[in-house]
C-alpha cells in the first residue's frame, strides 16, 4: 500500500488542504498512464485499419472526462447516505477527490453513450468501426488503474485464513497480502470483529463509536514533537496576554487528544505510533491484482477479436459479456462493496447482470446488420493524396 507516490514539500504556513493537494497520488499517476497508453494503442489500431487517429484521440478525451464523471457519480449515488449526506457541505464533498471515490462501472455506462453521440453526430463516421478500435483500450486502461487501486489500498479482497491453523493467523494462499495499520481493509476487519487490537490503539469518539486510533492524528502529533504543549506551558509560566485562550485552544486540539490518550496508558506519542505500526490487517485476497490480470487478458482477447473479426461492431458486445462475467466472479471475493438490500448481491454484480444481457443483445443486433458499416471509409493522409495526384518520376 503506497497511496502517495511523491510528497512535494510545501511551506508549513500553507493550509493543510493545499499541502495535501501538492502530493502526487499513486492512483492518479496510474490513471494518467492508463489514459496515455490506452490512447496510443487505440491510435495504432486506427492506423493499421486505415481509420482516422484524430477521431480516436478526440474520443479518448471525451472518454476521460465522461469516464471520471460517471465513475464519481456512481460512487456518490452508491455511498450517499454514509459518506456524503452527513457532511457539513455535501456538494463540496462530491467534488473533493483527494480521498478517492470512483467506481469503474459508472465510467463505461457514461462513456459508451457519450462516445456513440460523438461518433454519430459530430465526427459523422462509423460508430461500430471506431467502437471496435477503442474498446480494447478500455480494458487495458482498467488493468493499469487497478494497479493504482492496489497502491491506494481500496477494492480489497475478503479475509483468507488457513482453517487448519489453530491461531487463525496463517494465510490460506501464499499470495495473500496484509495491509498496514489504519488501512480501509484493517478498519473494516475491526468493525466486523475479524480483528482485535490492544486497548491502547482503540479510540472512542465522543459519540461512543470505537475505532482503530486514526493514523492521521498519530502522524500529526508525532510531527509536532510536543511543540504545541511546550508553547502552552511557556505561555502559562509567563502569564502573557492571551495565555488562557491558547490553553483552551490547545486542549480542544487533535494533538492534545492524542497526547492525552497516550499518557492515559503510560506511553509517549512516538511509543503509541510505534505500537500501531506493529499491527496489520488479516491476510486478504489481492483482488486488485486479480482484476489486473483479468483486465489484461480481456484486453488481449478483444485486441485479437478486433484483428480477426469478420463483422464490425462485435468488440463492444464481447467486452460487455467478458467483463460482466469476470466482475461477477471478482465481486464474490471482494470485501469493500456491501451487499445490496435487494437480491443479496453487490451493486456491481447487479449492474454486471444487466450489462451481460446488454452485450448479448448487442451481438444479436450486430449479426442482423450488414457485416461492414457503410460509414467505415478508409482515412487517407494529405501527403498520401498529394503523392497519388503528383506525376510519376522517371
Amino acid at each position: 500500500m503506497h497511496p502517495t507516490l511523491i510528497e512535494i514539500p510545501l511551506p508549513n504556513w500553507l493550509p493543510t488542504c493545499i499541502q495535501q493537494a501538492g502530493d502526487v497520488k499513486s492512483y492518479g499517476v496510474m490513471m494518467m498512464i492508463a489514459f496515455l497508453s490506452g490512447i496510443w494503442l487505440a491510435c495504432r489500431r486506427a492506423y493499421r485499419s486505415q481509420a482516422d487517429p484524430d477521431v480516436v484521440l478526440n474520443a479518448g478525451f471525451i472518454s476521460l472526462i465522461f469516464g471520471v464523471a460517471g465513475a464519481r457519480l456512481m460512487f456518490v449515488l452508491h455511498y450517499w447516505d454514509t459518506k456524503f449526506a452527513n457532511q457539513p457541505s455535501p456538494i463540496g464533498a462530491i467534488f473533493n477527490l483527494s480521498n478517492g471515490g470512483l467506481e469503474f462501472w459508472g465510467g463505461p455506462l457514461l462513456v459508451i453513450p457519450a462516445g456513440i453521440i460523438y461518433l454519430r453526430f459530430f465526427a459523422k463516421t462509423s460508430v461500430r468501426w471506431y467502437l471496435d478500435i477503442c474498446l480494447p483500450s478500455l480494458a487495458w486502461g482498467l488493468a493499469i488503474t487497478r494497479i493504482g487501486c492496489f497502491l491506494n489500498g481500496c477494492c480489497w479482497g475478503a479475509v483468507c485464513l488457513d482453517q487448519h491453523d489453530e491461531y487463525r493467523q496463517a494465510a490460506a494462499v501464499p499470495w495473500a497480502v496484509t495491509f498496514p495499520y489504519g488501512s480501509p481493509a484493517m478498519r473494516q476487519q475491526f468493525d466486523f470483529g475479524q480483528l482485535t487490537l490492544p486497548k491502547e490503539l482503540v479510540y472512542t469518539w465522543p459519540s461512543g463509536e470505537a475505532m482503530p486510533f486514526p493514523t492521521n492524528l498519530l502522524e500529526m502529533a508525532v510531527e509536532d514533537h510536543g511543540a504545541a504543549r511546550a508553547a502552552v506551558e511557556k505561555a502559562r509560566k509567563e502569564k502573557h496576554e492571551g495565555a488562557v485562550d491558547a490553553i483552551l485552544k490547545y486542549k480542544q486540539s487533535q494533538i492534545a487528544r492524542v497526547e492525552a490518550h497516550a499518557s492515559q496508558y503510560g506511553l509517549t506519542v512516538p511509543e503509541l505510533y510505534m505500537l500501531a505500526e506493529q499491527y496489520r490487517s488479516k491476510p486478504v485476497h489481492p483482488s486488485q491484482l486479480y482484476a489486473v490480470v483479468n483486465a489484461f487478458l480481456i484486453a488481449w482477447v478483444l485486441s485479437t477479436i478486433f484483428y480477426y473479426r469478420k463483422r464490425h461492431g462485435v468488440v463492444l458486445g464481447y467486452f460487455l459479456i467478458l467483463y460482466s462475467i469476470s466482475r461477477l466472479l471478482l465481486e464474490s471475493i471482494r470485501a469493500d462493496n456491501p451487499l445490496d438490500t435487494f437480491g443479496g448481491v453487490t451493486i456491481s454484480q447487479g449492474i454486471s447482470l444487466v450489462t451481460m444481457a446488454a452485450g448479448i443483445l448487442w451481438l444479436l443486433l450486430m449479426y442482423r446488420l450488414p457485416k461492414y458499416s457503410p460509414r467505415a471509409e478508409p482515412f487517407v493522409y494529405e501527403d498520401e493524396e498529394e503523392n497519388k495526384s503528383a506525376p510519376a518520376k522517371a
